[in-house]
């Protein structure tokens, strides 16, 4: 639109410049300068030729702005740039567009179009085809709508009309600038002219008051010199006679009575209510405004309607003048008189009373003034003057005023209610407005006194309750924050009603430690009472706030937290915490570790981060200081986490101290913390450990100590000590053991002095945190455990009365004690299984020492069973002697299991070795006296077969393929086939054990009746029925206490009847043969034995434990070393002898049991 234009207003290039739309011829001017215009304006002289106005103009054009007169001022006041009136044209006629646009769209279609009449679009159609005209729609919409775009157009174009004269004048800004300034310093000049001949008016019209007249020395002398003027007058006046004393009291007694009947008749509703008490006496009614003024006035006149008059006024105010002066008791009395004459005693009192407080006023002006000039208050106030009103703004230097200053402001009051009208009952008064920093402060109620006039007073009030504003607003933001509701600390505010250096705000800081914040009095500054440099500092930064009121609360916590930042690296602590200097997490972990206990509170917070040297690197403790609550927090860290690279908080939890407890001061902060980090960690630890084995746990705190407690179920701790064939015992332990976290543990001998040498390196890493854990298991069945001794091991103990274990373990404290607590339970647990098969033992075995390292028991020296004595044979009838075993449970490889030498049962020491380490562990007592009397028959059998041996005619051998499975072999001179075994196995019997002894299947002879030795055995064994055993024709039955050796003997006999003899086929025997079938016997140890199921004791009795396979069994013997065989017989036997009977047990080298098999 603008481009429009000025290509419109251009296109003529010899077009004549226009002013006001009219063609204009320019006119030159000529400065000339001439020696004549000397006394002319600083400028030079202008000559206009206009003989040439081209010529002239363009003169005058030329002319420089510094050519101008000084006097003459630019005018640049009120100018707006023309682009700008341009451009806010051009958008006014945009939106007045737009709005007719809208208007014209808004009105309705004409009826032709609205009835569906093509009407005008038909009409014009028709025209056009005819090549007419176009007929003109004349509906009154239309109409409507051109009136609307006509006037739009007028009106735009008388505004851009106005425009473009502008642009034209603005071609020639410079002249008519300066036509303007001209015309601006002629106007001065004339009113400078019109002010100088007023001005001189008045100087002559005062002038006459000033003029002396001539003295008139005639009449002076004549006065001087007779006293009297002869020309004046005398009208010979006289004078009353005095009034005498009586006639004063008369008369001033008629006042009184008339002042009294004129109050009380006449005058009593129209006296106002503060003169309702009035006094009457010498002639005068003097009426008392409380703390105001006194007035006495009297009347002239009898007539009830006649006006009072005044006598005299006295302000009661303190402080007030005595007396008034003359020129004001003038004053004063001039306008109370024209007031009572108008207005009578109603406005007498408005009047005075007005004026009283005017001066009341005035007097807080006054002392005001008095307090900027002296004392301390100087260059603190500022006291500005209101008519009947003052303000005095205090702390005017403090940088609480620099942008918001606070002030007072005393005025009298109308006593109009709010809605204009004036309420007789509320007259004027002083009223006290407090602005604080910037605002009224409507809701407080200050009070000070009018009668007793003290500014001083009233500013200490004032500047009292403006303390209390701050350092209140403070305390109640900080009173409210969960940190003081829960009593983590300690805050205390005092206000004086005089403001002095008791009104301060005092927080606890740490500890002891307070923070005390004060406000100064006439200054305004905040200040520490604690003269320090770093006080000093923080009060810089309060006096530089912008709202101290709701901002001085957290910068009052950020004190604490630099405080007690400062204070934990001052603190004395051992070497192995380290504080550290900056987090090492982000701070968006760090906020969900402090903002987890309440969602709903998010103050600000400041953590400070601890470690201690001898934990695992990812454990961290973090103090967390925030308004919201205090809080010690032991955090665990991991290098990556939850899809984010970096560092990221895993575990944490809130450790139950808190930094300004009172339980816990200063120097107690690292001890506690290693006391409760090194449990919590523990717990930590086991509570993971039992979530990933799935076991079901619980946790809490112990009713006794509040220590943490892990609370495991016993069933779990010994789950992993049930065999598949093992016969589940009875639960000796309550369901539930209570893991209880005792904090650090005591650090020991040889530990402290690897401490001393871990501090004493830079490159070794010191010892790991280890923990105190005490278990409590207590025992169902106490009659069960009376063996056990009180003190088990170094840390496993006993309580007979309480019928409870106590077991303490010392693991690090980043591992856990489940693990240890289920290695001492499956201890505990085999130690209550031997101790059960000691106890159903009875009298035969007797326990020497019962603890969890070592268990010594002795056997066999008892009673033989049910037999009686005299049914005893000969070798059972003899003392049989007491055997020792040893269990040693302290090695790290299992169970071992050492015997005395010479026992009868170091021949299967090997297979005990197994059985002692396998879950059937407790039936080793039971098993050993049940197998006693078979050992000591077995060894009696060898010994009787050494004669025969020797000389070549047979020999004996026992082999032991299981605990309870022995094999005899017998091996006569003669013919190859000339050999048997036989197999003892236990049989259950009508509930009780017996031997059963018989020859296997395996043997080739068997079932062969006519083999001799089924022949002699059936004969003198098989059938006949002895001393504790039973023949069944086949085999035999023996009891285990003593029938087992009455048989075996008398199966020795009954074999060795035969050595010596032929056999039946062969005449004689040979003999090389009975070498060579000793041989063959040799050649058959190392082939594998039959697998057998063993039979359960009788009565419940232990079961006799065996390997799984006898070939692997032979393969572990082969690698295991055993002690030497000159062990298991007694000293002095002949080495011939012993190598006989090594040959004879089949036991070689290595004590493995050799099995020979035809």
């Amino acid at each position: 639109m603008d481009n429009g234009i000025h290509n419109r207003l251009h296109s003529d290039k010899a077009q004549a410049s226009l002013v006001n739309g009219v063609k204009e011829e320019p006119v030159s001017t000529q400065r000339t300068h001439s020696p004549d215009n000397k006394g002319a304006d600083n400028g030079a002289a202008v000559v206009r030729d206009y003989s040439n106005p081209g010529s002239n103009l363009h003169t005058l054009q030329n002319t420089e702005m510094e050519e101008l007169p000084d006097e003459l001022q630019h005018i640049t006041a009120d100018s707006l740039p023309l682009s700008l009136l341009l451009s806010r044209l051009a958008q006014f006629s945009h939106a007045k567009l737009q709005e007719l646009i809208l208007n014209l769209a808004s009105k309705p279609l004409p009826e032709s179009f609205s009835n569906g009449n093509s009407g005008v679009n038909g009409a014009v159609k028709g025209s056009a085809n005819a090549g007419g005209h176009v007929p003109e729609d004349t509906s009154p919409e239309s109409l409507d709508k051109k009136t609307m775009v006509l006037n739009f157009i007028q009106d735009l174009h008388s505004r851009w009309v106005k425009a473009l004269v502008i642009t034209e004048w603005a071609k020639n800004a410079d002249e008519v600038g300066k036509l303007i300034d001209l015309r601006t310093h002629l106007a001065d000049k004339l009113e400078l002219y019109n002010k100088t001949f007023w001005e001189l008016v008045r100087v002559k019209q005062e002038l006459a008051f000033a003029k002396v007249p001539s003295p008139d020395l005639k009449t002076a002398l004549e006065v001087l010199t007779s006293g009297s003027v002869h020309w004046m007058p005398d009208f010979g006046y006289l004078l009353k006679p005095p009034l005498t004393t009586q006639e004063k009291l008369h008369w001033l007694n008629e006042i009184e009575v008339t002042l009294h009947m004129r109050l009380q008749l006449h005058e009593y509703e129209r006296i106002p209510q503060p003169w309702r008490q009035y006094k009457v006496e010498n002639g005068r009614v003097t009426f008392t405004v409380p703390g105001e003024f006194e007035v006495d006035l009297t009347i002239s006149d009898e007539d009830f309607d006649s006006q009072f008059w005044f006598l005299d006024y006295r302000p009661i105010f303190t402080p007030a003048p005595a007396e008034v002066s003359e020129h004001a008791r003038a004053f004063i009395e001039a306008q109370v008189n024209t007031v009572l004459q108008t207005e009578g005693l109603p406005g007498c009192y408005k009047y005075l009373h007005e004026l009283t407080l005017t001066a009341k006023i005035g007097e807080f002006y006054r002392q005001a003034v008095e307090l900027t000039r002296t004392g301390l208050w100087v260059q603190t106030l500022k006291v500005e003057r209101l008519d009947r009103a003052m303000s005095i703004q205090y702390w005017a230097q403090s940088p609480l005023s620099r942008g918001t200053p606070s002030w007072i402001l005393l005025g009298v009051h109308s006593g109009k209610a709010p809605e204009g009208l004036h309420d007789p009952g509320t007259p004027s008064h002083i009223m006290l407005q407090w602005f604080r920093e910037g605002k009224e402060a409507k809701d407080i109620s200050i009070p000070f006194d009018v009668d007793t006039i003290s500014t001083e007073k009233v500013l200490t009030t004032v500047i009292s309750r403006h303390v209390e504003y701050l350092l209140g607003s403070m305390y109640n933001a900080l009173l409210g924050k969960p940190r003081f509701t829960q009593r983590q600390g300690t805050i205390a505010l005092r206000i004086a009603d005089q403001p002095d250096t008791s009104s301060a705000l005092t927080m606890q800081l740490l500890g002891k430690h307070d923070a005390t914040l004060g406000v100064g009095t006439w200054m305004g500054n905040f200040y520490f009472h604690e003269q320090t440099p770093t006080g000093r500092d923080w009060a810089q930064r309060f006096n530089s706030l912008r709202n101290p009121a709701h901002e001085g609360a957290n910068l009052l916590e950020q004190i604490r937290w630099s405080y007690t930042a400062r204070r934990l690296r001052m603190l004395p602590k051992p070497a192995i915490w380290v504080v550290l200097p900056q987090a090492p997490v982000p701070s968006d972990e760090v906020k969900s570790v402090v903002y987890s206990p309440s969602s709903s509170t998010r103050e600000p917070f400041h953590a400070i981060w601890v470690r201690n040297t001898r934990w695992r690197p990812q454990w961290f403790a973090m103090m967390s200081l925030s308004l919201g609550g205090d809080g010690w927090w032991l955090v665990e860290v991991s290098a990556e986490g939850r899809g984010f690279s970096g560092p990221r908080i895993t575990t944490f939890t809130q450790l139950p101290m808190t930094p300004s407890d009172p339980r816990f001061p200063e120097n107690s902060w690292f001890p506690e913390l290693t006391k409760h980090t090194t449990s919590i960690m523990a717990h930590i630890d086991d509570l993971r450990g039992l979530h990933q084995q799935r076991t079901r746990y619980g946790f809490g705190k112990s009713r006794d100590s509040r220590d943490l407690t892990t609370y495991v179920r016993s069933p779990d701790m010994l789950a992993s000590q049930s065999a598949p064939d093992d016969i589940s015992p009875s639960p000796w332990a309550t369901q539930f053991i209570p893991l209880v976290y005792k904090g650090p543990a005591p650090i020991l001998g040889h530990e402290f002095a690897d401490l001393i040498a871990d501090a004493g390196s830079l490159q070794k890493q010191p010892a790991r945190q280890r923990v105190l854990v005490e278990a409590k298991v207590a025992v169902t069945n106490r009659a069960r455990f009376v063996l056990l001794e009180r003190k088990l091991d170094r840390d496993v103990f006993y309580d007979h009365e309480l019928g409870q274990f106590t077991l303490r373990f010392r693991p690090d404290a980043g591992s856990g004690a489940v693990p240890l607590l289920r290695a001492r339970m499956l201890a505990l647990n085999r130690l209550v299984g031997i101790v059960d098969g000691l106890a159903r033992a009875g009298k035969r075995v007797m326990p020497e020492r019962v603890t969890l390292r070592e268990i010594v028991f002795t056997y066999g020296d008892g009673t033989h069973g049910s037999l009686p004595p005299d049914q005893l044979s000969a070798p059972s009838q003899e003392k049989q002697q007491t055997w020792r075993l040893r269990l040693n449970l302290a090695k790290d490889q299992g169970v071992d299991v050492i015997l005395e030498e010479g026992n009868p049962h170091l021949r299967v020491k090997d297979y005990l070795q197994a059985f002692a380490n396998s879950p059937k562990l407790r039936t080793i007592p039971g098993w050993l006296f049940l197998t006693l009397p078979l050992f000591r028959a077995l060894e009696r059998l060898e010994s009787s077969w050494d004669s025969v041996l020797a000389k070549e005619q047979g020999a004996c051998y026992t082999f032991h393929k299981s605990m309870d499975w022995v094999t005899i072999r017998f091996a006569l001179s003669g013919a190859k086939g000339r050999r048997m075994h036989l197999d003892i196995k236990p049989r259950d019997r009508e509930g009780n054990l017996v031997w059963h002894v018989y020859r296997p299947m395996t043997d080739a002879n068997a079932t062969n009746e006519n083999d001799e030795f089924n022949k002699v055995l059936k004969e003198r064994v098989w059938s006949v029925d002895g001393q504790g055993f039973k023949g069944l024709m086949n085999g035999a039955l023996a009891s285990w206490d003593g029938g087992i050796e009455n048989l075996i003997a008398l199966i020795g006999e009954t074999i060795q009847s035969l050595a010596g003899t032929p056999p039946p086929s062969l005449a004689a025997a040979q003999p090389h043969q009975l070498s060579q079938a000793l041989s063959a016997a040799q050649q058959q140890q190392q082939q594998p034995a039959e697998h057998h199921q063993p039979v359960a004791p009788p009565g419940g009795g232990p079961q006799p434990a065996r390997f799984a396979s006898q070939q692997a069994y032979q393969q572990q013997q082969q690698q295991t070393p055993c002690l030497p065989q000159a062990s298991m017989h007694p000293q002095g036997q002949p080495q011939v002898q012993q190598q006989q009977q090594q040959q004879r047990t089949g036991i070689a080298k290595n004590n493995t049991p050799v099995v020979v098999i035809d």
